[in-house]
């Protein structure tokens, strides 16, 4: 890993104790310990540049405690959700669809040991478990599915880590379009062993498609350890339970965060990833490690997909290209972080459904795959697409570059391609064209829509500021009145009164 002094001696105490254990069922959490460790000092290496650990410091993995992995042979009664009856799941317009768009042997490497084009898919009727269906990328995914013949499990916290009725508007439009008969909700937490045993007893899925996760640099630098639970543990979690159950194929997100600041002008599958500059990023290479030790130990076929800035049509509404269209449609101000020489290698949502179904079709043993279009966009670029696409100039504040950022992703999706057959065909103008489009039919063709996400953010914090205004106001006027007074007056000023009362 490239590491060290004290950092690479506690590295090889830890692989020397990981090496001494056997792994059995009940060991499994000391498996789990070892990677979250890996991947909380990872990330501390590099951002401090030095190691985050002392020579007295050898046994750090004693002082971390996990909630024990529960045994599943008696699992609690699984509550499936109801969508005909709960109102939480009633559809309304701010739900749009998207249009839809065997096993192979291998050498030590991890190719395939022969193939002379993209693998032959596995074509057959499949009941898919699909997590983070509520979300972006799980439920484009699960329509996808849906759409060929597929019968679909959805399992979603449906967290607030962005407005809720969206996601639920989404799951209801996916019910309404095709039936509760072969779309299934289950709302509960992946990490939940009990939740998630008394599913895979009920139903044992064989072809799994794992995209939920939490999401975002920024946010993970302000709380960490929501993101080791969702990824890590919750990663970890199903894994067990796909190789317990005798899953066929698992598919899951990761991510190109864990390129880091590589140098590398093409981020290929082959570079090493052993520098995570964000939280986020340490627990997507953690949850990629934990997938290559269930390949190893029990045969499962696993593919992590490093997706490259995914958007369109229903993004998250915390991500670049929605907050600029949102901002540019409305004529408000767009944050630009940095001089606009970063570049990103946006690709579009179905263009991402499509590499996920092709490898989920494909289980071709422990493969890594960047799913990308290999084509960067700069910041100033970007922007200037929106404004074209939108009719608009923007309104820009430069911003400082922020924390966890990277310069420059690019995919190299050589891999894929060959192996998978991908091959993305929606440029990046064309995507924003297409978002544009469907942001405008969404939120601004029809009066009394529910304001977005981010509007209603901002009215809210207008609101509080107008507040805040209000109350200094009131302080001003009341510290006036207190110099007006005589010197022997006693004043008593009740907490919301807006004047002072004299005695």
């Amino acid at each position: 890993m490239g590491l060290e002094g004290e950092t690479a001696t506690y590295f090889k105490n830890a692989y020397d104790q990981l090496d001494d254990c056997k792994i059995q069922e009940d060991d499994n959490e000391q498996v789990l310990n070892q990677m979250v460790v890996w991947a909380l000092l990872a990330f501390a290496t590099a951002r401090n540049g030095t190691t985050p650990l002392s020579s007295s410091t050898t046994t750090a993995t004693a002082t971390i405690t996990l909630t024990p992995m529960v045994r599943y042979e008696q699992p609690e009664t699984l509550h499936e959700i109801d969508t005909s009856s709960d109102p939480a799941y009633a559809s309304d317009s701010m739900a749009s669809t998207l249009s839809p768009g065997s096993t192979a042997s291998s050498d030590d490497s991890g190719e395939p040991a022969a193939f002379a084009e993209a693998t032959p898919a596995d074509s057959g009727h499949k009941t898919v478990l699909v997590t983070g269906g509520a979300g972006f990328v799980g439920g484009a995914v699960a329509e996808a599915l849906l759409a060929r013949g597929d019968d679909v499990l959805i399992v979603d916290e449906v967290n607030d880590y962005y407005d809720v009725r969206v996601k639920r508007a989404s799951l209801a439009a996916l019910v309404a379009r095709y039936g509760a008969a072969r779309v299934r909700i289950f709302e509960g937490d992946v990490a939940d062993a009990a939740f998630m045993g008394a599913l895979f007893a009920a139903h044992a899925p064989q072809w799994i498609v794992h995209m939920a996760a939490r999401a975002g640099v920024r946010p993970s630098i302000q709380d960490p350890f929501v993101y080791v639970h969702s990824n890590v543990l919750g990663t970890t979690r199903l894994l067990e339970l796909a190789a317990r159950h005798g899953c066929r194929s698992f598919a899951f997100a990761s991510s190109s965060s864990v390129y880091g600041e590589g140098a590398a002008e093409v981020f290929s599958e082959d570079d090493a990833v052993d520098a995570p500059v964000s939280p986020y990023a340490a627990t997507k290479k953690a949850c990629e490690l934990m997938a290559h030790t269930y390949a190893h130990l029990y045969g499962l076929n696993v593919a992590a997909l490093r997706f490259f800035t995914v958007y369109g049509p229903r993004g998250r509404p915390d991500m670049a290209p929605y907050k600029f269209i949102a901002a540019v449609c409305a004529g408000r101000e767009i944050q630009q972080y940095g001089d606009g020489s970063t570049s990103r290698d946006y690709t579009y949502i179905e263009d991402i459904v499509d590499g996920v179904v092709r490898a989920l079709d494909r289980p071709l043993g422990y493969q890594v795959y960047n799913l990308g279009r290999g084509e960067p966009t700069r910041l100033s670029r970007f922007i200037g697409i929106v404004e074209r696409c939108v009719g608009r100039a923007a309104v820009i504040r430069v911003c400082p570059e922020q924390p966890g950022d990277v310069p420059r992703t690019c995919a190299d999706i050589s891999k894929a391609r060959r192996l998978l057959g991908y091959e993305p065909r929606v440029s990046f103008e064309e995507g924003i064209a297409r978002t544009v489009a469907w942001y405008k039919e969404t939120y601004m063709a029809e009066e009394g829509l529910p304001q977005q996400p981010q509007q209603q953010q901002e009215v809210e914090q207008q609101a509080a500021a107008a507040a805040a205004t209000a109350l200094m106001t009131a302080a001003a006027a009341k510290a006036q009145a207190l110099t007006a007074l005589p010197p022997a007056a006693v004043v008593v000023v009740e907490p919301h009164a807006p004047t002072a009362m004299v005695l």
